[in-house]
C-alpha cells in the first residue's frame, strides 16, 4: 500500500484518518493487516510522531484499530463498522502468496508511472534502438494462413526457425517437438511450476538473482533457497549439495551468460563442474539464456549448459531482450513429453498464445538483415557501457564503488563502499534524487548493491547520472 497524506485545511491528523478510512472502505487496507510503526510512517508522511500517535489512538478507541503488546498496530478482524459484514480477505493472502510490493518499489513505480528521473531500473532497449530491428510485413491472409495452422506448442513456422538458429547455438540437433513457443521466459517458468512442481516444492536458484523478484514461485507456493554466486560467476556448489540434502531441492534455476543482476558471464570449467554435480545429484538444471541472440556478436563463444548436457538441462530462451517487452516471445527447449505436458497445461488455463507476435518473431529471424542488426546494437551498448566506464573511473579510484563490466548485456552491478549496512529504506535516497536503480536486496542480497541498466542512457545522462551518483553515496556516507 502506497501512504499519502492528502491536502487540505483540516489538521493532519484528521486528514490522516479519513486516508485510513477510506483506504479500508476501497479494499486498500484489509482486516488483520499490519499498520507501519509510528515513527516509520511519520517519516513517510513527513508529520510528527504525535500525529500519527494520535491517528492511531482514535481509531483504536473507534474500534477500527487494535494494538498488539510486542507487534504494533492492527487493523480490527472484528465487526467495526466501516466494513460492515465484510469477508475477512487477510485470510487469504498467506505468507506464501504473491505479497504486496516493498515501500521502495512502491515509490519507484510512482516515479517510473510519472517518467521522473534516470530509468536505470527497467532493463530494456530505448526505442530508439528497438525502431531499427527489422520486422516482416504482414497481410491478414499470412495471419488467417498461419493461424489455420497453429498448435498448442506453437506457430510451426516459428518452431522451424528457431530450430535453425538454436541446432546452432546449442551446438545439437534440436527437432520441432522439443520447442515449446511461450509468451516470454516468464511464461516458461509459470508452466514449469504448474506442471513439473507442486506447493512445497523447493528449487535453488543464484544469490543474487532476478528470480528472487518473480513472484510466480510465492504464488505456486514454491521455496526458493539461493546458492552463493562468486564473483566470477561460478556458483558455491558445496551450498548447493547442503541446499539439496537438507531440503530436497528439485530443479536449480541459473542464468549463466550475463547474469541478471551482476552481468557476469559463467565460465566453462563452472559449467562443467555444476553440470557433473548436478549429474550426480539427479538435480535438474533450467537453463535462462536470454541473450542468446546477442552472444555471437559480443563474442562469448562459452557454450549454454544445454550444450553441455542435452537430457538434462531444460533451456529457456526470448526474444523480448530485441523487440521489447510488450512483444513477448519466448521458447522452452525440453524433451518432448515435457513440451506435451506443458502445452496441455497451458491449453487447459486458457491461455494460449496470439499468432500475431510469433509472426513478428518468425520475420524476425529469418530476416538476412538480422545478423547485422544484432552487431549495430551490441556496437551501440558497448559504446554505452564504455562511456559509463570512463566516467565511473574517479569514483572506483577513490574507492566509493567497485565493478566489473560485464561482457555482455547492458546490466552494471555497482558495489557501493559505505562503511555500515545500507538498509532497504536508506536506497530512497537514490530515488529522491532522481536514480532509479534496483537495490540489491531486491535480488535476495543483502549487500550494499545496485543495479543500473544502462541501455537508455544518453550520453548526457550518462553525466548526470555519475553527478547524482557521487551525491548519493556522500549523503549515505554522512547519514
Amino acid at each position: 500500500m502506497h501512504w499519502q497524506l492528502p491536502t487540505g485545511s483540516q489538521p493532519a491528523y484528521l486528514r490522516l484518518i479519513n486516508f485510513i478510512r477510506h483506504s479500508l472502505e476501497i479494499g486498500a487496507l484489509l482486516p488483520g493487516q499490519q499498520l507501519p510503526p509510528e515513527r516509520q510512517l511519520a517519516a513517510t508522511l513527513a508529520v510528527s510522531r504525535s500525529t500519527v500517535r494520535r491517528t492511531f489512538d482514535e481509531l483504536v478507541s473507534q474500534g477500527i484499530l487494535v494494538r498488539k503488546v510486542g507487534s504494533g498496530t492492527w487493523v480490527n478482524t472484528e465487526k467495526w463498522g466501516v466494513l460492515p459484514n465484510s469477508i475477512n480477505w487477510q485470510s487469504y493472502l498467506t505468507a506464501d502468496r504473491l505479497a504486496d510490493p516493498t515501500q521502495y518499489m512502491a515509490q519507484l513505480q510512482v516515479l517510473l508511472d510519472q517518467k521522473k528521473g534516470l530509468n536505470l531500473a527497467q532493463a530494456t532497449l530505448p526505442a530508439a534502438l528497438l525502431a531499427k530491428s527489422p520486422l516482416p510485413a504482414m497481410t491478414w491472409q499470412t495471419v488467417l494462413t498461419q493461424e489455420a495452422h497453429l498448435a498448442i506448442s506453437g506457430a510451426p513456422k516459428l518452431k522451424k526457425q528457431l530450430q535453425l538458429f538454436l541446432g546452432q547455438h546449442l551446438r545439437q540437433n534440436v527437432v520441432t517437438s522439443q520447442i515449446l513457443i511461450t509468451s516470454g521466459a516468464q511464461q516458461a517458468f509459470f508452466l514449469i511450476t504448474q506442471g513439473l512442481l507442486a506447493a512445497g516444492d523447493a528449487i535453488a536458484v543464484e544469490q543474487p538473482s532476478y528470480f528472487y523478484q518473480l513472484g510466480l514461485f510465492q504464488a505456486a507456493g514454491i521455496r526458493i533457497f539461493g546458492v552463493p554466486l562468486r564473483s566470477d560467476g561460478s556458483l558455491d556448489l558445496a551450498v548447493l549439495r547442503q541446499l539439496y540434502y537438507q531440503h530436497h531441492v528439485r530443479f536449480i534455476f541459473v542464468n549463466p551468460t550475463g547474469q541478471n543482476p551482476t552481468g557476469c558471464t559463467m565460465p566453462l570449467s563452472a559449467r562443467q563442474a555444476l553440470i557433473q554435480l548436478c549429474a550426480e545429484l539427479k538435480l535438474p538444471i533450467v537453463e535462462d539464456d536470454p541473450l542468446a541472440l546477442l552472444q555471437r556478436a559480443a563474442n562469448v563463444l562459452v557454450p549454454p549448459l544445454k550444450a553441455l548436457d542435452p537430457e538434462n538441462v531444460l533451456y529457456v530462451g526470448t526474444l523480448s531482450t530485441l523487440t521489447g517487452p510488450n512483444t513477448r516471445i519466448g521458447w522452452l527447449v525440453a524433451p518432448s513429453q515435457i513440451v506435451q505436458r506443458l502445452a496441455d497445461i497451458r491449453q487447459q488455463l486458457d491461455s494460449g498464445l496470439s499468432i500475431f507476435p510469433q509472426l513478428v518473431a518468425t520475420g524476425l529471424l529469418a530476416d538476412p538483415d538480422l545478423t547485422v542488426y544484432l552487431q549495430q546494437l551490441q556496437q551501440q551498448l558497448k559504446q554505452k557501457k564504455e562511456q559509463l566506464q570512463r566516467l565511473l573511473l574517479p569514483l572506483q579510484q577513490q574507492h566509493k564503488i567497485s565493478f566489473q563490466l560485464p561482457q555482455i548485456g547492458y546490466n552494471l552491478w555497482l558495489k557501493l563502499h559505505i562503511g555500515r549496512q545500507l538498509t532497504p529504506s536508506d536506497y530512497t535516497v537514490f530515488l529522491k534524487n532522481g536514480l532509479l536503480v534496483l537495490p540489491g536486496f531486491l535480488f535476495g542480497l543483502q549487500e550494499n548493491t545496485i543495479r543500473v541498466s544502462f541501455a537508455q542512457l544518453t550520453p548526457e545522462q550518462a553525466v548526470v547520472l555519475v553527478q547524482r551518483l557521487t551525491k548519493c553515496l556522500t549523503l549515505l556516507a554522512d547519514d
